[in-house]
């Protein structure tokens, strides 16, 4: 997770070990200063290049698991005791995406085909809801915990079967073994 805000520029030398904090005292992870952007990138980019990192941010290891679903107090300590924090923001742990089955389960390698996608546990995230096939990135469309649609992108690889998943955050993503097929479109060659 990248923390932006601070100011976190110039500071590492004097508070060398910074925690993130999810909620309670048994979840607390090791941060890291890091190069980033000022402002955050759209959800369709990803973080600028070394030019463009001209400001500094804390990048928290990985979220400690839970088994519970909830939104806790998320909180970042430059000390790494606490003792300075004075804020807190939302952190909202969700149970894992899981998809039973997508149709049609094949589709014209131009994309634009309708995918109709059936699972549990789909969350509203606007923009952040995503459909994946293979390493490309669609927005989806979300209906209801358990069903939600999205457009096929564009695709070179044909007739290979290609993983789908889908992510609420566009970083983790459903592990549900379920495959999308791109097709040549059919040409008449003789009458």
């Amino acid at each position: 997770m990248l923390v932006r805000g601070g100011p976190f520029k110039e500071v590492d030398a004097l508070f060398p070990r910074p925690k993130c904090k999810f909620g309670r005292n048994n979840l607390i992870v090791d941060a890291t200063y890091v190069s980033c952007s000022l402002s955050p990138t759209p959800v369709n980019l990803r973080e600028g290049r070394h030019a463009e990192k001209n400001d500094s941010c804390l990048q928290c290891d990985n979220s400690p698991e839970t088994q519970d679903a909830e939104i806790i107090p998320f909180t970042i300590s430059l000390t790494g005791d606490f003792s300075d924090s004075v804020n807190n923001i939302p952190y909202r742990y969700y149970k894992p995406t899981r998809v039973y089955g997508i149709k049609p389960r094949y589709g014209p390698k131009d994309g634009n085909t309708r995918v109709e996608v059936w699972g549990e546990n789909f969350l509203n995230f606007d923009e952040n809801t995503r459909c994946n096939f293979g390493s490309k990135s669609v927005p989806a469309r979300f209906i209801n915990s358990n069903y939600m649609t999205c457009f096929s992108p564009f695709s070179d690889v044909v007739e290979k079967a290609i993983p789908f998943s889908v992510s609420l955050n566009k970083q983790q993503n459903s592990r549900d073994k379920v495959d999308y097929w791109y097709y040549n479109w059919p040409q008449i060659v003789e009458l």
